[in-house]
């Protein structure tokens, strides 16, 4: 291998990285492309060991060898030197050679750039979710006083909605711009927050990404993966002890819809009312507010985003901590949703009364969604090399705590008093 050659004092990026711009026009098929130049973009952080051409017009170039610095040092360069080259490079380890730290780099023609997405369409789904949130607020709103889908429809009515319907906006959007500007930190083409609207139960089925380019490293993932979270969970908390200090404790007779306690909730109405509620034996609890009820429905959302299974915000998260052990968490998780999905039959609870705190039918539609929709998979990211460093690890350890703390084992239930 030849010795670089001295950086321009114009660029201080190594010669490799430099050159490879002067092949723009490098041709795409396999067969064609010229080896000696895509080694010499690695060989000043590599040690080669073999280059193999590929064999079939889609089959990519594979270059074994090891690394000289670390991965998370080098892939970034290597990216944009064969983005030049119009090719998308993997890296992972090398499980065929026997040498510790032996990495394998396979390149293949890159995929056409994402199409510009249509903000339009975000606009329209985020007014649609405006108006159906703040009219489901509005059956939350004391102030309202209505006797049909008119009075209901009346705009002096529907703005009586907005404690509930900002809250619950707030919470859900400053979580998906978390995801949005960790990605357009790193340079990931990523479309603007598309929310669901219906104009029933929470007014919303939530708001979600679509990341429209491959992540670098398990480090983008996991980055881009917990700012939602950590950023709506940074909302939600104060908005639920604000929705609470507006909220009045009551006794409750006859029956009755109960929202579910998550630890975090539970905890949060004994350090505003030091009670534990609800009080089953008095029928003492919480005559929730709406903006309460936003902040319940926000975490209740943050909770089921950390679920630790595919594309899920939990499973980028527990992929980007253990890599491939990350299977034991998906099937951790839906053993648990079966179980308490289970749990919640009427027999069974009959039979064990106390089954009805845990047990809630509703998980095995959860249960078939995971497998037939989600299924084991997970985002893949271009270098599977480069691991989690020690803050990332504490941060991850502490986000699956906020998974324990928010989720609901039985999100909605009917109780007698």
């Amino acid at each position: 291998m030849s010795d670089p050659l001295p950086p321009r004092s114009d660029d201080s990026r190594p010669r490799s990285y430099r050159d490879a711009s002067e092949f723009d026009d490098f041709d795409r098929t396999q067969d064609e492309i010229n080896l000696a130049q895509t080694r010499r973009v690695v060989e000043i952080d590599m040690e080669v060991h073999s280059v193999q051409t590929p064999r079939t017009p889609d089959a990519g170039i594979e270059i074994r060898g090891r690394l000289r610095r670390p991965s998370h040092e080098v892939f970034g360069g290597w990216r944009e030197a064969f983005d030049r080259m119009k090719l998308l490079p993997f890296l992972v380890p090398d499980r065929v050679a026997a040498l510790p730290g032996a990495v394998l780099l396979r390149l293949v023609a890159a995929p056409p750039g994402p199409r510009p997405g249509n903000p339009t369409i975000n606009l329209v789904l985020f007014i649609l979710t405006i108006l159906t949130t703040f009219f489901v607020g509005s059956l939350y709103s004391p102030d309202v006083r209505a006797t049909g889908m008119t009075d209901l429809l009346n705009p002096a009515n529907l703005i009586q909605g907005w404690p509930f319907a900002l809250t619950l906006l707030a919470i859900l959007g400053i979580h998906e711009l978390g995801h949005f500007f960790a990605a357009r930190h790193y340079g990931i083409p990523v479309s603007l927050p598309y929310f669901l609207p219906v104009p029933f139960a929470f007014g919303t089925l939530g708001a979600f990404i679509r990341l429209r380019g491959p992540i670098d490293d398990r480090r983008q993932l996991f980055d881009v993966g917990v700012a939602g979270p950590l950023a709506g969970l940074a909302v939600a908390v104060p908005l639920l002890f604000a929705g609470l200090q507006t909220s009045e404790l009551a006794t409750i007779s006859g029956q009755v819809m109960l929202e579910g306690n998550s630890l975090l909730y539970w905890g949060a109405k004994y350090l505003v009312f030091n009670e534990w509620l609800p009080d089953f034996a008095t029928g003492l609890d919480v005559h929730v507010g709406p903006m309460a009820m936003a902040a319940w429905i926000g975490l209740l959302a943050t909770g089921l985003n950390l679920l630790p299974v595919g594309n899920l915000d939990g499973g980028h998260v527990v992929f980007s901590l253990f890599g491939g052990h990350a299977r034991y968490f998906f099937r951790g998780t839906l053993l648990l949703l079966a179980v308490l999905g289970i749990a919640g039959f009427a027999p069974l609870q009959a039979y064990l009364p106390a089954l009805e705190h845990i047990g809630y039918t509703g998980w095995l539609v959860w249960l078939w969604l995971i497998i037939l929709v989600m299924g084991p998979s997970h985002a893949v990211t271009l270098d599977m090399v480069t691991e989690l460093d020690v803050r990332r690890r504490w941060i991850g350890y502490a986000v699956l705590l906020v998974f324990v703390l928010t989720f609901v084992p039985v999100p909605l239930r009917t109780f007698v008093f």
